[in-house]
């Protein structure tokens, strides 16, 4: 992780982890899936001195996405999903506020190809595919960190529900065997709620990606 911090804040009703991701030397901050409370995330990227330069979205559902227009107003900085997601932002229907009395909708100014990486200063973040969760769902990778970012794909000992509109859990499974599983087992993973762990770990406690059943 040399030369790139990270800080997490839990936001939002249902304890959402937002990521703060910032290159040391340039300063440049991105933003992954800002749950709510604009005003203590922009604090947050404050207190680090950084300079914030884009917001990633794992996924659209209400939980991850409260502060993004706030955040873009701001700070004048694009949002970024893949691009299956694209009509999951903009639907509260598809995205869950509405079904949890809260709905939401926003969007995305540029819409990302799974393989496609993009530069955070000096530290590549390659965009993998893992629908499941959503239709669009992804995960943001820094491979010269070790990093994997994903939103509700994977969890510490469990995987993300399927019960919402678009999920599909055949889909969430080949995502997590075919894309995640084959990361190297140091790959720490920062899921979009609950507590950090790696790929090796989830291999040895995770009945979803247990060796056994790969």
């Amino acid at each position: 992780m040399s030369g790139l911090r990270v800080e997490s804040m839990v936001l939002g009703l249902v304890e959402t982890n937002t990521y703060l991701l910032m290159d040391e030397e340039t300063g440049a901050l991105a933003v992954i899936d800002p749950a709510a409370r604009a005003e203590d995330i922009a604090r947050k990227a404050d207190e680090m001195n950084g300079k914030p330069c884009m917001i990633l979205l794992t996924h659209g559902h209400f939980d991850h996405i409260g502060a993004v227009d706030a955040l873009r107003r701001a700070w004048n900085v694009p949002c970024l999903c893949l691009d299956a997601e694209a009509s999951l932002l903009e639907d509260p229907g598809l995205n869950a506020s509405a079904l949890f009395g809260c709905p939401t909708k926003t969007s995305a100014d540029r819409l990302l190809k799974d393989g496609e990486e993009i530069l955070l200063g000096s530290h590549p973040v390659r965009v993998i595919a893992t629908p499941g969760h959503t239709v669009g769902g992804c995960c943001y990778y820094l491979p010269e960190d070790g990093l994997l970012f994903c939103g509700d794909t994977l969890f510490d000992g469990s995987v993300g529900r399927t019960d919402l509109p678009t999920g599909d859990m055949s889909a969430l499974m080949k995502s997590i065997r075919e894309r995640l599983a084959v990361l190297p087992d140091e790959t720490g993973v920062f899921p979009g709620h609950g507590d950090a762990t790696d790929i090796g770990e989830q291999k040895s406690v995770n009945p979803y990606l247990s060796m056994g059943d790969l």
